[in-house]
């Protein structure tokens, strides 16, 4: 089949490269299918499993690692201090954003973004006014044709809020588990209302802090990126509603499966 595109995918917390392409084989595929080439960045900042926190926390620290089976964790920044006020206290290094540049302009340029937790975070910050905060030209990455966001949420620091203002990043999908207990949908809707109602769709699974790979909803995200992308097939597939929920019998159940089975090919 012949390319599409290339797609720029950025990891969540505490995991890598090679871990977020083992937790998304199911969508990869499918994307495959439609033309699209899939490239995994890798967030610069080591993370020390030491300094994770513990305690009542444990359980969201369980849930971010359980799956690691490399001691090579990564995030694209780290918090600046523990306790209520971790969320707010942070700051992405300029190497960050200096390595994306590097990135981009090896391998781009790239026609969408998709990012996962942390990732969906960076990625929803950064499709905003990509060229002007990666310093890229226009010939070096074009205007983007969409952002998928999985259990994203919005930069809240002060530093980061003027991008957003600018309203002219490219249609998005927001896709939030019903049982995220690490980001909550709260946090999800305030990085969704930075966009136009013309240009965001939100879709709902049944699980929790992971990304479905079962074939029924992976279409559901494939058909979104027609209808975006493909002006042949605006007619030929199912307009999506502003919300949009997975109710598949038994999809909870494959993607769940499709995590365990994930993790050994790491």
């Amino acid at each position: 089949m012949t390319s599409k595109g290339k797609i720029l995918m950025l990891h969540g917390f505490v995991q890598s490269d090679r871990i977020f392409s083992g937790k998304t084989g199911g969508l990869r595929k499918n994307l495959k299918k439609l033309g699209y080439e899939l490239y995994y960045a890798n967030g610069p900042e080591v993370v020390d499993k030491s300094t994770l926190p513990g305690g009542d926390d444990n359980k969201t620290t369980e849930m971010l690692i359980a799956d690691a089976k490399s001691d090579d964790l990564y995030g694209w920044w780290l918090r600046k201090t523990s306790g209520p006020n971790a969320l707010l206290d942070y700051e992405i290094k300029q190497s960050t954003f200096d390595y994306l540049h590097e990135y981009i302009i090896e391998n781009g340029p790239f026609d969408g973004i998709v990012g996962f937790s942390q990732g969906a975070g960076l990625g929803g910050y950064i499709v905003q006014d990509i060229r002007k905060i990666l310093n890229l030209t226009e010939e070096q990455q074009p205007d983007l044709k969409f952002f998928i966001s999985f259990s994203g949420f919005k930069l809240i620091p002060e530093i980061y809020q003027e991008p957003y203002t600018l309203r002219q990043a490219p249609p998005s999908l927001h896709v939030i588990g019903e049982t995220d207990a690490v980001v909550s949908e709260e946090r999800t809707i305030q990085l969704f209302n930075e966009w136009e109602d013309d240009k965001r769709v939100m879709l709902k699974h049944p699980g929790s802090h992971f990304i479905p790979n079962s074939k029924p909803f992976a279409v559901q995200v494939c058909n979104w990126i027609k209808v975006t992308t493909d002006e042949e097939d605006r007619e030929n597939v199912k307009t999506f509603n502003d919300t949009k929920k997975s109710t598949d019998p038994g999809s909870l159940e494959d993607d769940l499966m499709d995590m365990m089975n994930s993790i050994g090919k790491l």
